[in-house]
């Protein structure tokens, strides 16, 4: 597991270097000088399997130790944790640093320790993830043949391999729906007024990631995404961290992934939490026109929320069912069943 602690001086590494000494602070196994800042690499005893149902844990273990690493005595500004996810790279120890060819990136050992994650849950003070879904088993694939599921579940293979029905995914699992292009273009706003450095990278992400959800395509994406590079390059505060072209490419490369993945993970607090922008929590179901409006949402006056909701869901599943869209949308049955059209689009 690694930490990285920015903007540190030469008082912020002292600090460190005695809270790790006394017993403050977790005593990491590398130090990583990487140029203004350190990355500090905590070995763990056993390697953990990245199981996505391990994802969130992981992440919020890491997010509580970055919070308790990074503070007013290691880094002169305390108050913008860079809070980074388990998947994020660092720079290769013995390459270049933003500091030049002259300042190559150094690792100093500081100890011999090999952590469990309950190590390092204890060392957070008050610390409240829960590590039990870490020893969950994962779910393994189904051994029943066809046959015998065709004996077995009747409906699921009419539907399944009968009439070759796609699989109904909730959110959860990785399912998304369709949103309204003016959330896109709110979150572009939001780049122009309110994205500082150190939020500009993860701003461009999550513009992928709406655009996604937007059903924008990958074209324009790219334009707009360009179109901002010259803007957030001005924001830049150090001489040492300009935002380039290469940013931008780099982070585009998550229009080539897993794009459902991408348009998932990207939640409302994966995007606060990396671009620190704030965002305000809207529940989808049963919002007032004016919350709807705060995220850029087109609103027709007079029209019922619920209504807009139960229509957008039929629109991005077009083969999907009134129980899916009950269980997905979290409305009521009785509200579903009310704004519900049937085939010829007249409703029942």
């Amino acid at each position: 597991m690694v930490v990285d602690v920015d903007y540190v001086g030469k008082q912020q590494l002292k600090n460190l270097l005695k809270q790790f000494g006394n017993g403050v602070q977790l005593r990491p196994t590398y130090l990583v000088s990487s140029g203004k800042g350190v990355h500090l690499y905590y070995f763990l005893q056993e390697p953990v399997q990245l199981y996505r149902n391990r994802e969130e844990v992981l992440a919020e273990l890491k997010e509580a130790l970055i919070r308790r690493l990074w503070n007013d005595t290691s880094s002169i500004r305390p108050d913008s944790p860079d809070i980074i996810g388990i998947y994020q790279g660092f720079r290769c120890v013995g390459s270049q640093s933003k500091l030049g060819v002259d300042f190559p990136v150094k690792a100093y050992k500081l100890s011999e320790n090999r952590y469990t994650l309950e190590d390092i849950k204890a060392s957070i003070p008050s610390c409240k993830v829960d590590l039990a879904p870490l020893y969950e088993k994962p779910r393994r694939k189904s051994t029943v043949t066809l046959e015998e599921a065709k004996e077995l579940y009747p409906e699921w293979y009419e539907k399944r391999i009968v009439q070759g029905e796609p699989k109904q995914k909730s959110k959860k699992q990785g399912g998304t729906w369709v949103c309204n292009e003016a959330l896109y273009e709110w979150w572009k706003r939001k780049i122009t007024e309110e994205v500082k450095a150190g939020g500009r990278y993860f701003s461009i992400m999550a513009l992928c990631s709406y655009g996604l959800k937007c059903g924008i395509s990958e074209q324009k994406i790219r334009r707009d995404v360009y179109a901002f590079l010259d803007h957030l390059e001005s924001l830049t505060e150090d001489e040492d961290n300009h935002f380039s072209r290469a940013d931008v490419k780099d982070a585009l490369r998550a229009l080539k992934g897993d794009r459902k993945r991408l348009s998932t993970i990207a939640s409302r607090e994966w995007i606060e939490d990396n671009t620190k922008v704030t965002i305000p929590a809207n529940k989808r179901n049963y919002r007032k026109q004016e919350d709807m409006k705060v995220i850029g949402e087109v609103v027709k006056e007079g029209r019922p929320t619920a209504e807009r909701t139960v229509r957008e869901w039929q629109e991005s599943h077009p083969a999907g069912k009134k129980a899916d869209c009950i269980r997905e949308t979290g409305l009521a049955k009785h509200t579903v069943y009310k704004w519900w059209k049937d085939i010829n689009n007249e409703n029942i």
